[in-house]
């Protein structure tokens, strides 16, 4: 009988290291020459940060990205100053001067934004290591093309006085359906970013070093999809997250497929077995209904854990090999599993998603949702902790 560790919280996501650090290897080299960019935002797809990104770093990888700016500061406190670490999402009104400190290098999307990281790089006397982004199509972040045109003349401007405060480390962008390979749009997006890319690279050559070496430009359109679908890759390195995590951004293609390994297993344990009746309900709202006398079983993991409420008598958990359906709505803390007459104890390892349960694809399915969400939303009070080894 397989028991779960009861030192810590109730529910815990175990973390495959070197299913990770695989999936890091195999990923570099289906992109090479472009370099792998680490996205660790979101506390590393919910993976926890600084379990995920300690262990990468130690494997010998360097390059980060996060979405905030406190997500950049914290990684800096886990990873120290060897690492190179980006973020490019903020308001107009933020403090730039605490992240070109701490040597962070920031996307910029409009012209407010780069005056303002001047003048903070003036205040600290640092310079502000930025990678322009462009909106090539998916409507969200990004300079539009217009609005790009006028940053170029306002980094010509600047290459022309005494002290620019600027270097321009790269140029980025966004896929919108990379994941759909047969969809037009991409390469119209490739397109739309090798143009700017040239553009960009006429001004830094004009401004003769003082905002930055071309031949050094890092450019990044690429995301997990693109990294597993595009060949050659565009761009000097890819930004790729859910991949990383061994999961598979592609309708169509498993991890296996794919030939990655998921790295999370999210575990919980029976806390209590009970008979019941044919007619009796289970969980809020009696919305299950057992049609024969059989037994339940009480798994503490619920929407307070990140656990999908919507994946309420659909969704199924592992036990001892086996498969169980979750009945009734999942609550807050806690799921009711009908386990009839399965060889089901008390303090029995319960596999929620992973290795020895369903996939974090399948409760996807069962949430009407996507593999991403189902492992980013694990919450707080869920302990990352690194997966003992042989327990695939």
């Amino acid at each position: 009988m397989t028991r779960i560790d009861t030192s810590g919280s109730l529910v815990r996501a175990e973390i495959d290291v070197a299913a990770l650090r695989a999936n890091a290897a195999a990923l570099a080299e289906r992109i090479s020459p472009a370099r792998l960019k680490c996205i660790v935002k979101a506390n590393a797809y919910g993976h926890g940060v600084d379990l995920v990104a300690g262990s990468l770093f130690d494997a010998g990888w360097r390059e980060y990205g996060v979405a905030t700016i406190p997500e950049a500061l914290a990684l800096r406190e886990i990873l120290g100053d060897a690492a190179e670490i980006s973020a490019w999402l903020y308001g107009p009104d933020t403090d730039f001067e605490p992240a070109l400190e701490a040597g962070i290098e920031l996307g910029v999307s409009t012209l407010g934004c780069l005056d303002a990281l001047r003048a903070a790089a003036a205040r600290t006397s640092t310079t502000a290591r930025i990678h322009l982004k462009i909106d090539t199509g998916l409507g969200r972040n990004g300079f539009s093309p217009l609005d790009f045109e006028a940053a170029l003349t306002r980094l010509s401007e600047l290459a022309c006085e005494p002290e620019a405060g600027i270097e321009v480390a790269g140029i980025m962008s966004h896929f919108a359906v990379a994941d759909e390979p047969e969809r037009t749009e991409t390469g119209e997006q490739i397109e739309v970013f090798d143009t700017a890319c040239r553009r960009l690279r006429a001004v830094l050559d004009a401004a003769s070093g003082r905002l930055g070496d071309p031949r050094l430009l890092d450019v990044h359109i690429a995301n997990s999809p693109a990294a597993l679908t595009l060949s050659p890759l565009p761009g000097t390195s890819a930004r790729v997250g859910l991949s990383l995590y061994g999961l598979s951004p592609l309708e169509d293609r498993t991890s296996a497929d794919l030939g990655l390994q998921p790295v999370m297993r999210l575990v919980s344990q029976v806390v209590n077995l009970k008979d019941i009746p044919a007619g009796h309900g289970a969980s809020y709202g009696l919305t299950y209904t057992a049609e024969t006398d059989t037994r339940f079983a009480l798994v503490p993991g619920g929407y307070g854990d990140g656990v999908p409420r919507s994946g309420s008598n659909r969704a199924e958990v592992g036990i001892r090999g086996r498969r169980y359906p979750v009945v009734g709505r999942i609550a807050m803390d806690q799921m009711v599993i009908d386990v009839g007459d399965g060889e089901v104890e008390l303090g029995d390892e319960v596999v929620i998603f992973g290795p020895g349960g369903p996939g974090a694809d399948e409760w996807g399915t069962w949430s009407d949702t996507i593999n991403y969400e189902i492992v980013t939303r694990i919450s707080s009070r869920v302990d990352r902790v690194p997966r003992p080894p042989g327990t695939r």
